[in-house]
């Protein structure tokens, strides 16, 4: 009973904020999401980080996790006829490594990106237990991710954020990461990316109060996403939809494959 009046307490909040817009400032969202990623994790239950044996996340579905993007990309790849060696990989949000151990050995430059150190060191214990030599570390400062550009170069095969998009501070700010992998990507490189969609104004972005909803700060309407894509330069290709993924206790997942242009158009995005 006391759990369901606090969910309706949290929920009327939540209702009130969205009405009279009282939001966080993108910098609080962004040093608020900093201090939660980058805190000591705690190995029995990094949920969050999708760690390897902690909670729910069993070796059966945690490997899941992984093979099931990688299944979905190389399916998108023989129907648009797209197939191409994946010489450097760019895992933006790498988390515990439950997508690097299913990408990164199909690569010769793997680039794990993440703000916690410990979320780097685990992926590449992961890795190391298959033997894959591929990863180059990149921390990531949330407030400044253009400055990953100094170490990640600009011919990167596929770019990717599985698990990620939803945790950005705001859709400006994914919007900001979308530009980063139009600049990453080599012409004809894949951008893959999964996000959350709203269905009504429960599932809207948040926009404030980032420790208490981490996993539904941001989402997008379908047609969003595609938008935004096209607006910094990348094709639409596909999307899928997933509306409960098996492999995690969540809701509302779609995928979305975008690739940047083999020839620049006139007017071309710098």
């Amino acid at each position: 009973m006391l759990r369901k009046m606090l969910r309706m307490v949290r929920i009327g909040e939540d209702a009130v904020r969205r009405t009279l817009h009282l939001h966080d400032s993108s910098a609080k969202l962004e040093r608020d999401a900093q201090k939660f990623w980058t805190r000591p994790p705690d190995p029995k239950n990094n949920f969050w980080w999708h760690w390897r044996g902690s909670g729910v996340y069993t070796d059966q579905q945690w490997l899941a996790i992984g093979a099931k993007h990688l299944q979905l990309f190389r399916e998108w790849e023989r129907l648009l006829d797209t197939r191409q060696p994946l010489r450097k990989v760019v895992d933006w949000g790498c988390g515990g490594g439950a997508n690097a151990i299913a990408f990164a050995p199909l690569c010769e430059e793997f680039y794990a990106v993440d703000p916690s150190d410990d979320a780097i060191n685990e992926t590449a214990s992961q890795l190391a237990t298959i033997n894959c030599k591929s990863m180059k570390r990149v921390k990531l400062q949330i407030s400044t991710p253009e400055d990953t550009l100094a170490v990640i170069p600009s011919d990167i095969d596929l770019f990717y954020c599985l698990y990620v998009f939803e945790s950005f501070p705001s859709k400006e700010y994914g919007k900001r990461i979308l530009k980063l992998a139009h600049q990453m990507l080599r012409p004809g490189g894949a951008c893959y990316i999964q996000i959350k969609y709203t269905t009504d104004w429960t599932t809207q972005s948040r926009n404030w109060g980032y420790t208490r909803g981490v996993a539904s700060m941001t989402s997008y309407r379908l047609d969003e996403l595609w938008t935004i894509g096209e607006s910094v330069g990348l094709i639409p290709k596909a999307i899928h939809l997933v509306p409960a993924p098996p492999e995690v206790s969540d809701t509302r997942y779609a995928y979305y494959l975008f690739q940047k242009p083999v020839d620049p158009p006139s007017g071309d995005r710098r």
